[in-house]
């Protein structure tokens, strides 16, 4: 395969944002971006999803009420 169609691009995106491609279909890839704005959007766009997804998984903490709450009840429950 040497030219990619977006749709081609859409089925192998995942992969290459995994990075779970060969080489040559990277470089392809890569090739396609350069040449078309809108696949290079989408691809910047999922990118910024994830790692806007990564980060706000990061922040995210259990109060320490809850926290507190549980440990007692599994060493009520598990204290035998």
């Amino acid at each position: 395969m040497d030219r990619f169609d977006c749709e081609d691009i859409l089925e192998l995106l995942s992969g290459y944002i995994d990075d779970e491609i060969d080489s040559v279909m990277k470089q392809l890839l890569e090739q396609h971006f350069k040449e078309c704005e809108q696949c290079l959007s989408l691809l910047h766009s999922l990118e910024k999803t994830i790692a806007l997804s990564k980060e706000a998984h990061r922040r995210r903490t259990v109060p320490k009420k809850v926290v507190n709450r549980i440990y007692y009840e599994i060493r009520i429950r598990y204290k035998r």
